[in-house]
Order: C-alpha cells, then structure tokens, then sequence
C-alpha cells in the first residue's frame, strides 16, 4: 500500500485510512441503514487484517463507540505499525487535557498518534455528538485552549501531531494560519454534501491550500454517511481524482472484503 508523510508530521500514512465508524454507527440512506453491529473482537480482526493488507492509518473518535474495536485491534497487531487519530469535541484547555488521558486509557496505548478537534464549526454552536449526547460545538478560536493541551501533549509524546477536523470552508481557511494544526480532516464527496458554508469548489480551493501551505490533508464522508452506497465506487472514485492535493481517503469500513475493493480502487486511481 502506497504510503504518504502527512504534511509537516512524522506520520507515515497509508493513503487509504479505515474509517471505524461502521463497526457500532449504523450507515447509509434513511430507512435502509445496516451495519453498525461488530463486536470489538470482530472488528478488531478486520483491523488486524487490513494492517495485513498495508492500511496502517485508523480512524476513531471519542464519540463513536469504536474504542473498544480499535483497542482489540491495537492488541493483535505491532503497535509501532499502526498510526491512530482519535478526535475529541473538547472545548477547554483542561477538557484537552482530560480527552488525552480518557484516549490512552481507552486504547490501552502510550500514546495516540493524531489527536484532533471533533467538527469544528465556523462558529460556536450546539450540537448532539454521534451518541446523541448534547454538547456545545466551539468554534476554532474558542477551542484553542484544547488545542494548545494537545500540542503540549505533543511535546511530552503521548501525542505525535494534532489538528482538527471539520465540515466547514471558513475553519478550513481559517487553519492555514495556526501553526497547531498540523493536519485537516474534512468532508469530501461528488454530491457536495456536508459542507457548512461555502460551495464545494471552493471547499475544494480551501483544502488545496492548506496542502500547499504544508499542512496534511485527509477526507472523510465520500459516501455521504453511506447514502451514495448503491453507487460507492463512483463516489470513491471521485473524491480519489484529487490525490494530488489529498494526502488519504478515510472511508468507512466493515469487513475485509470492503478494505480490499476499496484498495483497488485506490492503486487504479493512483496509477492514472
């Protein structure tokens, strides 16, 4: 699996990350959402194997439910083989701090590799997390005591790099002057869905940006939430046109059979 350095970091990423959300979060269109239903066992198995396969980039959020698969996963595998984000919707300094801690003990790691804002807003809002738990949502300048727990986390290695992820064009710009964020998660798909403000072209100006600003840059929701599933490979191959400015496709998996399609999909686009 071809591999990239995210930005500035010393994050060696597969260009394909596995999106965990589908191990506990049921996905697709209204009425027709399936999935949602691994064990940690299981899920920590497919993690195991797409390891095997070269996808050493995992995904998960405090939010998700997905700790405990990731863990597993961590388990039966090399750990220094494995590169984890985990995102947190801390708002304060102290609740960065906190989110940290609660992410080590969680994954049962010394250390988590990319630590990010969860979803941040151009401006503060409230929100319900993917559990549906009420939350107030900060916007960046009002989160950046969070930020600045996770980057001296950084300087003390439980943490290897930090950033944000978000739905919004205005956060995104708004990044390229704020040296702790080193990289940008953001959403990414041919409907032009789930973005907070600003049209998908310039979204899509935004994010190239910040990867000529030398930020790293991966995307997420190329399937819509899994909305755009009955045309998933036209969806993936969408988003995968811009690898010249995308570091990594983050899409939600399930089992192994969906890393390895998705694998293919990922060398044919690379090699276009």
């Amino acid at each position: 699996m071809n591999r990239i350095r995210l930005g500035g970091t010393r994050l060696e990423v597969s260009r394909l990350c596995f999106g965990t959300e589908p191990f506990a979060i049921k996905k697709g269109p209204d009425g027709n959402k399936t999935q949602g239903d691994l064990t940690p066992e299981e899920g920590g198995g497919v993690l195991r194997d797409a390891l095997a396969l070269g996808v050493n980039f995992w995904d998960t959020s405090d939010d998700y439910g997905t700790h405990p698969h990731v863990r597993v996963g961590l388990s039966l595998v090399d750990r220094r083989d494995v590169v984890i984000t985990d995102k947190s919707n801390a708002l304060t300094y102290t609740e960065g701090s906190e989110a940290v801690k609660r992410s080590k003990v969680s994954l049962e790691t010394d250390y988590v590799d990319l630590m990010l804002l969860h979803n941040v807003p151009s401006r503060t809002i409230r929100r319900q997390d993917s559990a549906g738990r009420p939350y107030v949502s900060g916007s960046l300048s009002d989160r950046m005591g969070a930020l600045k727990a996770f980057h001296e986390a950084r300087e003390t290695g439980e943490v290897r790099a930090t950033g944000l992820s978000t739905h919004s064009t205005l956060v995104l710009r708004g990044a390229l002057d704020v040296p702790e964020v080193e990289v940008v998660c953001t959403t990414l798909n041919m409907a032009g869905a789930l973005i907070d403000d600003g049209s998908l072209d310039e979204h899509l100006e935004a994010i190239r940006a910040l990867k000529e600003a030398g930020k790293g840059v991966y995307v997420i929701k190329l399937l819509y939430g899994g909305r755009l599933r009955e045309e998933g490979d036209a969806a993936i191959k969408y988003a995968l046109q811009f690898h010249e400015y995308v570091d990594a496709w983050n899409i939600g998996m399930y089992d192994t059979g969906e890393v390895e399609h998705n694998l293919t999909l990922l060398e044919e686009a690379l090699r276009s």
